[in-house]
């Protein structure tokens, strides 16, 4: 809280304050101009706008527990209240922001950029140089607000605004000082100096880098522009305060560096001028230029010495913003090698002529790709000019203009690239309220007007016009995007101008999530001629190019148009008797492996000599050109994939969604198997869906022979490999344990040598397989496993029956207590194994666990129903081996134990696939379930008769063993036991067996039957 009275007299005399207030003691709690935001003790600003008069809303910001209110008309009588009228509100607003926060400013050195392009840029490089030097830098402009904090923990924030408001530029420097920061560096847009929104600060250093014609809608002239941008340096900067100024004229008419350095050379400013430019009469200067594709090199010359600059950044443009952190390097007395060996580390600048690559292609394979913040005539035309001297073949420049904005340079961009470019993509920006097709009809004029011819959309997949200059409107950004990169040759160069660093576009008030870098690595992946070409080993057999094709498909149910038909071959099913069906649905391309009579010219034909082994070419080709963009983990075993796959992706969420770079990116940051789909076919159209949006993808791998693991590892890539345990299952095709073993481990021994394995301490044939990886993470829950000293432990396990879990879970020397919502022992190892997947991709034990304790079981996976009258039921059907039988026997068998006699019914269906260990398993099975006290057991299934002769050689009654046909007769037998009152509210039915027996049909027959009235043997 600050004291009224003395805030009130940091105005100054220029604001002829007329002070109406008493004498009392009053304390501020805090300053606004919006009446929304005012609390009892807050001051209020009323301001003049453009759109609203906050004088029209003094009297609500009164009705809210308004002290006191600054206005520049006479408010009229409001009794209680403090009423300070100047002449200007702005202005005041700005100097109460900093009085009230105590002056930051003063208290750090400020730097303040202004100019119409390269302000972020050049921010961005005095930000390394500083922080080379050992200052404590904070960062306003328009990418983020940004900062260390005491702890060297950065600190960034969105920046709704280049140059905030006053209340909260004022905040946030007052934050930074708190903070320890020492230098504050400012973009000062020319909106922020017409509006006084630096009312409060004065600068000591100040750099103009440029002007060129923008937002004319706000200043009307390029005049007026330049007596905005000239107030930075004649109202906001100290007494022989430093002016760095570019004095380089570029393609203006106008000098208006040199005119800027004219004006302040009157003695009336008292300012210490410093130029920047190619010219060597400049205080810095650049020469001996030499720059392509992969950034520039050239001698700087400052403070009397010359010393050699190189940087991954390019363009005379970037040199001269170069010059201009230089010259502030200068200003501050700092030494020449400091300031060299500072731009030196300066990387990429998120949206300033940002190079887009697919991290696992060769570069001489894709295009190069730049995003860049180009949004005026002047801005354009520099990067195009940098680009057009770099390209060894094509210009592509996708770009549009702002709606709500200075309509006037729309034609101007035009021509600018219909001067520059090979192919230009008239395009949407940030339409705003206008309407979109308009802005570009406006753009497009500025071709026409210079004899450029317009083609349509499908005349560039045909090449027409090629050889000469040309453009398109297409007025969907994404498309116009994945179009310039698809259309794009490995020589060519492609510029998506426009937004920058910006994540959004604005459709009339809807604010939608867009990243021009996403949509660009998204272009670069999109699917065309080349790309199926290269996955495939394939060859064209028929058809013509296509340029841009959608998703892979091999279900024509489920095929749109554009996508890509390929025709699998199975026991049951041949693909290829369906290739014209996809046609007709818009296949526009078919991959083949033998012939199709009557296809259509128009579509695609590719011919590779096994469909199936294509499918998982073309997923391995997507996720071998995102690389190290995307983390893979990869699970496997006997049992417990699936529900280990769910807790990772919990886990993966949770971490994802407290990611500011992965938040409101319009996708699911994680793909995942969804279902079953975990085989040759499925993992791979698991994959396929991959997008540059996907930062994480967790891959369910499942066998029933040799080689398989292998082959899904080949495909996948894994970063991360996970088995779970190797238990009898698939002994039909692997003949033994040992054959599982070998089956599974090739997920171990396929992965790269820089991959991480999680490892099953507890099972003995895990721990002994071989693996390439040259991390391990492993995990147990047993005192045996925890003798091997994994990573990840738990311990002091304690059942809760159906609610669950408790036990302490180890990651290394950090510990916690845990409860999870899922019953059984075999959940546990279930979540150190997720925690071992987790922890390997680098999570916090924080967020591994928050996320475990809101772990629900999945479909069919010990999940848990209650049907009518109050009967509950674990519902554990998806699979059984004798592992996973044994573990939900268990586990069911310790349910309803506190204080509540319960029955126990097993409803068990065969575990297919076991070989001739068969008839053992499932007699073992039914002595397990006398052994744990089960009241009654119902069984279908070719190996009914062994689990019934197990459980009644373990002692359980004959008459309560039962063997049905099918699983509509179980529902039969149970639906009566309900109706007669011998199975009631709180008793529990573990319903369990192989995919094979579809045990989930007791249940839905039985909630059929107690929805409709049908009793026993379907009669009502």
């Amino acid at each position: 809280m600050v004291n009224l009275n003395q805030l009130i007299q940091s105005l100054p005399a220029e604001l002829e304050a007329e002070k109406r207030y008493s004498d009392q003691e009053v304390e501020i709690t805090s300053i606004t101009s919006d009446s929304r935001q005012v609390q009892p003790g807050s001051l209020f600003v009323a301001l003049k706008g453009s759109v609203t008069n906050g004088h029209d809303f003094v009297r609500q910001a009164v009705a809210r527990g308004c002290l006191c209110i600054v206005v520049e008309d006479d408010p009229g009588s409001l009794p209680g209240v403090m009423v300070v009228r100047v002449n200007d509100s702005h202005g005041a607003l700005g100097i109460l922001s900093a009085a009230y926060q105590g002056f930051p400013s003063r208290s750090m050195t400020m730097i303040a950029l202004t100019g119409t392009n390269g302000k972020t840029t050049v921010s961005w490089m005095i930000e390394e140089m500083l922080h080379n030097s050992g200052c404590r830098v904070g960062v306003i402009g328009t990418v983020n607000y940004r900062y260390l904090d005491r702890f060297d923990h950065l600190v960034v924030e969105k920046a709704p605004l280049t140059t905030p408001d006053p209340v909260l530029l004022q905040q946030l420097l007052r934050t930074m000082v708190d903070q320890g920061v020492t230098h504050v560096i400012m973009e000062t847009s020319s909106h922020a100096l017409a509006q006084k929104r630096l009312q409060g600060i004065l600068f000591d250093l100040g750099v103009f880098t440029n002007l060129s014609r923008d937002h004319l809608d706000f200043h009307g002239s390029m005049e007026d522009y330049f007596a905005a941008k000239k107030r930075l340096f004649t109202r906001f900067l100290k007494k022989k305060g430093r002016a760095v100024i570019v004095i380089d004229r570029g393609e203006q008419e106008v000098n208006w560096g040199v005119r800027l350095c004219t004006e302040l050379s009157e003695d009336t400013y008292h300012l210490k001028v410093l130029t920047c430019g190619f010219n060597r009469n400049c205080t810095v200067f650049a020469d001996g230029l030499k720059k392509d594709i992969n950034g520039f090199s050239c001698r700087l010359g400052l403070a009397g010495k010359n010393l050699g600059l190189t940087s991954r950044l390019t363009g005379r443009f970037n040199v001269l913003n170069f010059l201009a952190a230089a010259g502030i390097g200068v200003a501050l007395g700092m030494e020449p090698e400091q300031i060299v060996d500072g731009l030196h580390k300066v990387n990429q600048v998120p949206g300033r002529l940002e190079r887009v690559q697919l991290p696992g292609a060769v570069d001489g394979d894709q295009p190069a790709v730049f995003v860049d913040y180009a949004h005026t005539p002047d801005a354009l035309r520099n990067v195009l000019q940098t680009l057009k001297t770099l390209a060894l073949g094509r210009v592509i420049c996708v770009f549009g203009c702002g709606g709500d904005r200075d309509r006037g340079k729309r034609p101007l961009m035009g021509e600018v690239a219909a001067e520059l470019a090979d192919l230009s993509i008239v395009t949407s920006d940030n339409p705003r309220s206008e309407d979109p097709g308009t802005i570009v009809r406006e753009v497009a004029a500025g071709f026409k007007s210079v004899g450029i011819d317009e083609i349509s959309e499908a005349d560039l997949f045909i090449g027409k016009g090629k050889g000469k200059k040309r453009f398109v409107c297409i007025t969907d950004r994404k498309t116009a995007i994945h179009t310039g990169c698809s259309l794009a040759g490995p020589r060519d160069i492609v510029l998506v101008a426009g937004k920058g660093h910006e994540d959004y576009q604005i459709l009339a008030k809807e604010r939608i999530f867009f990243d021009d870098r996403i949509c660009a690595l998204n272009g670069l992946l999109s699917w065309n001629t080349n790309h199926l070409l290269k996955a495939t080993g394939g060859r064209i057999i028929s058809g013509s190019l296509q340029c841009l094709l959608a998703s892979v498909s091999s279900d024509t149910r489920k095929l749109a148009g554009g996508d890509i038909f390929i025709a699998l071959a199975g026991e049951n099913f041949d693909g290829h008797d369906y290739v014209l069906t996809a046609v007709k649905s818009g296949a526009a391309a078919v991959i083949i492996h033998r012939e199709v009579k009557d296809l259509p010219a128009t579509v695609l034909a590719i011919l590779v000599p096994d469909t199936q082994q294509a499918l998982g070419d073309l997923a391995g080709y997507r996720r071998r050109l995102l690389h190290r963009n995307l983390k893979v983990a990869a699970i496997t075993g006997s049992s417990g994939k699936t529900t280990v796959k769910e807790m990772t992706a919990a886990i993966f969420s949770r971490h994802l969604q407290a990611d500011t770079d992965t938040k409101h990116t319009g996708i699911d940051p994680l793909l995942k198997t969804m279902g079953n789909l975990n085989n040759l076919i499925g993992l791979p159209l698991s994959l396929l869906p991959v997008e540059a949006g996907h930062r994480m993808a967790i891959l369910e791998m499942g066998m029933n022979r040799f080689g398989e693991i292998k082959r899904l590892v080949e495909i996948a890539d894994p970063d991360i490999g996970c088995i779970t345990n190797i238990q009898a299952a698939h002994l039909e095709g692997l003949g033994s344990i040992e054959g599982v073993a070998r089956a599974k481990g090739e997920l171990f021994a396929g992965m790269r040598r820089d991959t991480v394995a999680v490892v099953n301490y507890d099972d003995p044939y895990v721990r002994r397989l071989p693996r390439n990886a040259d991390k391990v993470i492993g995990f147990a829950i047993t005192p045996a496993g925890r003798r091997y000293k994994p990573s990840v432990k738990a311990t002091r396990i304690k059942h809760f029956g159906e609610h669950g879990m408790r036990f302490t879970l180890h990651l290394n020397d950090w510990k916690a207590r845990i409860t999870i919502p899922a019953p059984g022992v075999h959940n546990v190892s279930n979540c150190t194994a997720a925690a071992g997947i987790a922890f390997a991709a680098g999570i916090t034990p924080e967020t591994i666990i928050s996320a475990l304790t809101c772990y629900r079981s999945t479909d069919k996976r010990m999940q848990f129903m209650t049907l009518p009258g109050g009967v509950r039921v674990l519902n554990d059907s998806y699979n059984a081996n004798p592992a996973s039988m044994a573990a939900a026997l268990q586990t069911v068998s310790s349910f309803g134990t506190s204080g509540h006699k319960c029955r126990r019914i097993a409803l068990l269906g065969d575990m297919l696939e076991l070989g001739h260990d068969a008839d053992r398993a499932h007699t073992e099975v039914g002595r397990m379930v006398a052994a744990l006290g089960y009241d009654q057991l119902a069984v279908t299934g070719s190996f009914a008769g062994h689990v019934v002769r197990g459980a009644c050689s373990g002692g359980l009654p004959k008459e309560k063993a039962h063997v049905f046909s099918s699983t509509l007769e179980i529902a039969d037998w149970l639906y009566g036991e309900m109706l007669q009152g011998r199975v009631t509210k709180g008793d529990w039915l573990l319903v369990k067996g192989s995919r094979g027996m579809r045990m989930e049909e007791v249940l839905q027959e039985l909630e059929h039957r107690f929805a409709t009235g049908i009793k026993e043997g379907g009669k009502k």
